[in-house]
C-alpha cells in the first residue's frame, strides 16, 4: 500500500531484519544489493539486525537501522531458553514497527522468523521469509518457518522442503540471487599471476568461499594432489576465511603442495582477482542452493567446475558454461579440470557463454524488481490475521521420526 499525502504518494515502510555473523558474506551481499536498488519512491526501508559490521554498512548507504543481539529459543548458541531476553526481543520488534508504521517484514533468513511471527500477528502485517539455504526439519519448526505469511527462496531445492513439509506452493516462490553486474564490470583486474609469482605456463585455478568443511575445499585440494601427479602445472587459489582454515594448512602440508595450493584470505576485491590471469573457477561444495560466487565467476567469463548440486545447475549450465560433476566423485572432479586444461578454446568459449548466461539471468536489477512486486502483493493483500499453519509442523516432524525409525531398523524408505 502507498499512502497518500499532499505532495504525493509516500513510500511505504519495510522493515529487514538480518540474522548473521560478523562478516559481508552471501546473504548480507544480497540483502545490501537489494536495499542499494530498492526504489525509495516506493519504499522505505528500515533495518534491524544482530552484527555490528552489518550495521555499519547500513548506516553508510544513510539507512537507518538498529542494532541488538537475537537471542534464539532452541538455538545452536548458548543460551538455548532466555526466555526473558527473547519477550524482550519480541517487544523491541513491535515498537519498531509502530513507531514506524511499517508495513511489511522481510527476514533475510530463517532465524529472525522465530520472533518475527510474534511481531507479524501482533501488528497485523504480512511477514516475508527470504531463505538463502536449506534448513534440517529440527530448524524449520523450531524457527517458525511453517507459519509465516510468504516464503522466497534462493533456488527450488530450498523451497521443495517446505512444500514437502505441507505448505502450499500458493506461499512460495523461488526468486534467484542477483549481482551487481554494472559495478562489478567496473572493478579493474587484479593481476593474481603477479602477486604470486605464477608464470605463463602455469594453469590458475580460484575458489572462493568461507574455509569451513560445507565448501569443501578438502576436497579440492585432495584434486591438485592427484592433478600434480599428472604433471599438469596446476595452481590453486583459494580466497576467504574460516574455522577450517588450519586443518586446510595442514593438508597441503601433508601432500606436500605449499607450491601448488595459495590462501589468500578474506579480500575485498574479488572481482578484480577473477578478471585477473585466472584460467577457470573451481568449487567442490558439499551443499550449495544457489553458489553467488559462481555467477560473478561467470560475469567474468571463467567457464566453471561444480558438483550438480542443490542450486549450481541453475546458475551453472552443464556442458555450455562449465561443467558439472557428480558429487562424491574424485575422478569426475579430476577429469574436468583437466579437460579445460588441454583446451583453452574451450574455456574461453564457456565463460564467454557464461557471461552472457548472468547478464541475461542474474542481474541485480531483474531479482529487486521482483521483490518489490512481491511487496506491493503481499502489503495490498492484508485484510485478517494470519493463521498459524500447524500442519506442516506436524508433517514434517513425523516425517523425521520415521525416517529416523527406518534408518535404526535398516530399512529402505521413499
Amino acid at each position: 500500500m502507498v499512502t497518500a499525502n499532499r505532495d504525493g504518494p509516500s513510500p511505504t515502510p519495510i522493515l529487514f531484519t538480518h540474522y548473521g555473523e560478523e562478516w559481508i558474506r552471501g546473504s548480507e551481499r544480497c540483502l545490501l544489493d537489494l536495499l542499494l536498488f530498492l526504489d525509495q519512491k516506493k519504499f522505505t526501508p528500515i533495518v534491524w539486525c544482530n552484527s555490528k559490521i552489518m550495521s555499519h554498512a547500513v548506516a553508510d548507504m544513510g539507512i537507518t537501522v538498529y542494532q541488538t543481539d537475537f537471542p534464539l529459543l532452541f538455538g545452536w548458541l548458548t543460551p538455548r531458553f532466555d526466555i526473558k531476553a527473547y519477550l524482550k526481543l519480541i517487544k523491541q520488534g513491535i515498537n519498531i514497527v509502530t513507531k514506524h508504521d511499517i508495513k511489511l517484514l522481510h527476514a533475510n533468513s530463517g532465524g529472525p522468523c522465530q520472533f518475527l511471527n510474534w511481531v507479524a500477528r501482533w501488528c497485523s502485517v504480512p511477514l516475508l521469509a527470504h531463505l538463502h539455504c536449506r534448513y534440517p526439519v529440527r530448524d524449520r519448526v523450531t524457527l517458525g518457518l511453517h507459519h509465516v505469511s510468504y516464503s522466497i527462496g534462493v533456488s527450488q531445492p530450498v523451497i521443495e522442503q517446505l512444500i514437502n513439509d505441507g505448505i502450499s506452493k500458493e506461499k512460495t516462490l523461488v526468486i534467484q540471487n542477483g549481482i551487481n553486474t554494472g559495478h562489478l564490470l567496473k572493478q579493474q583486474p587484479v593481476d593474481i599471476r603477479e602477486i604470486l609469482n605464477f608464470n605463463d605456463r602455469d594453469f590458475v585455478l580460484i575458489s572462493v568461499g568461507s574455509l569451513i568443511h560445507r565448501k569443501g575445499l578438502d576436497r579440492l585440494i585432495d584434486s591438485i594432489s592427484r592433478l600434480v601427479k599428472q604433471d599438469i602445472p596446476v595452481r590453486l587459489v583459494i580466497v576467504g576465511s574460516g574455522s577450517e582454515e588450519q586443518q586446510l594448512y595442514s593438508l597441503v602440508r601433508q601432500f606436500n603442495l605449499q607450491q601448488h595450493v595459495f590462501f589468500l584470505g578474506e579480500r575485498n576485491d574479488v572481482a578484480g582477482l577473477l578478471k585477473g590471469g585466472v584460467d577457470l573457477f573451481v568449487s567442490a561444495a558439499r551443499e550449495e542452493v544457489f553458489g553467488l560466487v559462481l555467477a560473478e565467476a561467470g560475469l567474468a567469463g571463467l567457464a566453471v567446475v561444480a558438483p550438480n548440486i542443490g542450486g549450481i545447475p541453475f546458475v551453472v549450465e552443464d556442458n555450455k558454461t562449465g561443467l558439472l560433476y557428480t558429487p562424491e566423485s574424485s575422478n569426475e572432479l579430476d577429469n574436468a579440470i583437466s579437460i579445460f586444461y588441454h583446451s583453452q578454446q574451450l574455456r574461453d568459449d564457456m565463460g564467454a557463454a557464461g557471461k552472457l548466461r548472468v547478464l541475461k539471468h542474474f542481474d541485480i536489477q531483474q531479482n529487486v524488481n521482483k521483490f518489490e512486486h512481491l511487496y506491493l502483493r503481499l502489503i495490498n493483500n492484508v485484510a485478517q490475521p494470519i493463521p498459524w499453519n500447524i500442519g506442516p509442523v506436524i508433517r514434517s516432524a513425523s516425517n523425521t521420526i520415521f525416517r529416523n525409525f527406518c534408518n535404526k531398523a535398516g530399512l529402505h524408505h521413499d
